[in-house]
Formats: structure tokens, sequence, C-alpha cells
């Protein structure tokens, strides 16, 4: 048996599963808030599970956010410049150390695979 493929009813079909989209993150957007604080109250014991599968994921993922910073705030100092001209991001001596770190963990966690 063939099926023939026919655009018959395509628009329908498709503003149908659009609505049904729109709905699902409509119906998301509300829980938002809620899941929220249950991530929050879940953090600690969240952390504690990935430290465990690789040891070090914490301190790698709070340096991802903090070298970000740096870069968003230099960027953002910088003006129109920045994406004109190419730009030159400085860390601190805390911020290096934190990366030497967890360079060391990420090698030692990739060893292991």
């Amino acid at each position: 048996m063939t099926t023939t493929f026919t655009f018959k009813g395509l628009t329908t079909k498709f503003v149908a599963v659009a609505k049904a989209f729109k709905s699902a993150i409509l119906t998301a957007a509300e829980k938002a808030p809620a899941i929220a604080t249950d991530i929050d109250k879940d953090a600690p014991e969240l952390e504690a599970l990935t430290e465990l599968a690789f040891p070090g994921a914490v301190a790698v993922e709070q340096l991802g956010f903090e070298a970000l910073e740096v870069i968003l705030d230099t960027i953002e100092a910088a003006g129109p410049a920045a994406l004109a001209n190419g730009l030159s991001v400085t860390f601190d001596k805390a911020l290096l150390a934190k990366a030497q770190a967890a360079a060391a963990s990420i090698k030692a966690f990739a060893a292991k695979l």
C-alpha cells in the first residue's frame, strides 16, 4: 500500500501544533517560579552529586561564570570599539589560580575516561 502526500489540511495541522506549542510554553512559564524555587532548594544535593560524578565540576562551572562576567564587563566598558577592533581581557591572580586548579581537575577527569 502506497501512501501519497497531500497538502490538504496541512495548514490546519500546523496551526494546531503551533497552538499546542504556545500553550505548553505558557504553562511552563507559569510554573517557572515554582520550578526555580525547587531547583534552588535542591542545589546543594545536585552539586554534591555532580562532584561525585566529576570531582571539580562545581569549581569549573563557577570559574566559567566568573570568567564570563569579567569578559562581559570588559566588553561593556569598551563599548562598540570592542567589536570593531578586538579586545584584550585581563584576569586577576585569583581567577587565574582558579583556572589552573580547574585545568588540573579537568585533566584528572579526562584521564579516567
